[in-house]
């Protein structure tokens, strides 16, 4: 009898045997054990959902790389990645929770990519989103996470990359660009550094053969249009299409015109205004050419970068609150300790993904052969709660490692993992954020949970978000009794408070937690 015909895995999939397994396995239980020390806690979501879910947070730029079928008169896909994922769960079940939400995640996604070294059309991630929380802290407390996370795992010296989607985005949306060209540049921006700002033009070139060389051009040699003429055709421009089509028809009938030509009038017509509304966009795409050009050479150390950067503002006119809101992320981020990473800002970084409304960042780590590899990615996704039908806007931001990437260039050991908050630290004045920020490194020392308030300033509203998180222990650092060198110590579950030196807090909590063991 013949031999079957040998079965093999599909392409872009692998089979994972016992010593990666291991190793992988033991990386994503250090991850998970570093956030939850941080109160982010875990959730496992479904690895199908409604492909409406990801063509409404990405489109298009997700819609090719789907792994999508129809069953039972239904669009399903396999998830692509797991952020739409959380957030459909927030919006159907968890909106009348207490905020901020901290919440982590770990599993396999699904991508139709081509193949590549550390890049599989299956692969697994785990991640973390802060939701209900917005501004520079909350920002800073996702660098954070993201980077210490990797040193939990022994790799230091990796370089995080950070960048802001309004330093371009927004830039164009102010020149009035059509949606069509808009998107197309914002695609594009990466190809501007990588293949360069000709090989851009010549795409261009080819999705609008009558705007490109518009586009390019260094002047116009026609000569200007009578005021006239010009209010008309800025009236023209204004206009929808159906409204344009109409008047330019009202005009010429009401002059008794007949267009004598082989081509239909509404043909005509069309092309008139189509020609109308390009000449229109080339100043503006021209413009966005020489700014992405521009932006895309603004990558380096923070310090430099942020200078040159206000320079290129000043030049373009560009509000400079984009700049203003890294920088005090930056600075926030330096209160959560010494991180033993490169800080880069690149401005022209963008992750191909179109729902980013502010920080984007990316982790980088030279492997043996010099080369680097992104570890990380992620950002904030402030419309992203809307977009999927929250009752209300909803700030949220975060990040996802690749696993396979971190395995590959790591050995984990695997260790236990706590599995509940404990202890919440409350600064109630403008200065004391260092303070309860030192205060929590020095109880996750101790293998606590712990999570720090990013705003609470009122007390109140701090220890009611406590009791609803149940929460066992709170540290309130308020000006005077720091001052003392002294913190207040709420033991959550009798009521009980009391006075507790700086430098005692983490054997007096751990103390109280224990005898109610």
């Amino acid at each position: 009898m013949p031999s079957a015909q040998k079965i093999t895995a599909l392409r872009g999939m692998r089979d994972v045997f016992s010593a990666e397994y291991a190793r992988r396995r033991a990386i994503r239980a250090q991850l998970e054990e570093h956030l939850l020390l941080h109160a982010y806690l875990p959730i496992e979501l479904p690895i199908l959902e409604n492909t409406e879910l990801y063509l409404r947070k990405s489109g298009e730029d997700i819609a090719s790389r789907l792994y999508e079928f129809d069953f039972k008169s239904r669009r399903i896909a396999l998830r692509p990645e797991l952020t739409a994922s959380i957030l459909r769960a927030y919006v159907e079940h968890l909106q009348d929770e207490p905020l901020p939400l901290r919440i982590q995640y770990a599993g396999p996604v699904f991508r139709y990519e081509k193949p590549q070294h550390n890049r599989f059309r299956q692969f697994t991630v785990a991640g973390a989103e802060l939701l209900g929380a917005a501004g520079p802290m909350a920002d800073a407390e996702i660098l954070y996470l993201a980077c210490s996370g990797l040193a939990t795992l022994g790799l230091r010296k990796h370089r995080l990359v950070v960048g802001h989607s309004e330093i371009l985005a927004g830039f164009l949306t102010s020149l009035g660009l059509r949606r069509q060209l808009l998107n197309f540049l914002l695609r594009n921006m990466e190809n501007v550094r990588k293949r360069g700002l000709d090989a851009v033009i010549d795409s261009l070139s080819d999705l609008y053969p009558d705007l490109a060389g518009l586009a390019t051009a260094e002047a116009d040699s026609r000569p200007a249009d009578s005021l006239k003429s010009r209010q008309l055709i800025d009236l023209l421009r204004e206009m929808s299409d159906s409204e344009a089509h109409q008047a330019v028809t009202d005009f010429l009938h009401s002059l008794n015109i007949r267009i004598d030509t082989n081509r239909d009038q509404d043909e005509v017509i069309d092309r008139l205004l189509h020609k109308i509304r390009e000449d229109d966009q080339a100043p503006k795409v021209r413009t966005a050419l020489e700014y992405m050009r521009k932006l895309s050479d603004l990558t380096g150390p923070a310090t430099e970068i942020l200078a040159r950067a206000r320079d290129l503002f000043a030049q373009y006119d560009v509000n400079p609150g984009a700049l203003d809101t890294l920088e005090a992320t930056i600075l926030q981020l330096g209160l959560f300790g010494e991180l033993d990473a490169d800080i880069h800002l690149d401005l022209g970084l963008n992750r191909g993904l179109h729902y980013y409304t502010g920080l984007m960042f990316e982790i980088h780590y030279p492997t043996a052969s010099g080369e680097d590899i992104q570890l990380c990615g992620g950002g904030r996704y402030d419309n992203l709660v809307s977009i999927l039908g929250g009752s209300e806007p909803t700030p949220a931001a975060g990040f996802a490692y690749g696993i396979e990437r971190v395995a590959s260039v790591v050995d984990a050991a695997d260790r236990p993992s706590p599995n509940r908050p404990d202890v919440y630290v409350i600064p109630v004045a403008e200065g004391e954020v260092a303070c309860c920020l030192r205060l929590a490194r020095d109880l996750r020392a101790r293998q606590l949970v712990v999570e720090v308030g990013l705003d609470d300033r009122n007390l109140r509203r701090g220890l009611k978000h406590a009791d609803r998180k149940g929460v066992a222990a709170v540290v309130i650092v308020g000006e005077r009794e720091r001052q003392q060198g002294q913190v207040l110590l709420r033991d959550m579950r009798n009521r009980q408070e009391l006075t507790v030196p700086l430098d005692d807090v983490p054997d007096v909590v751990t103390k109280v937690l224990s005898d109610d063991d």
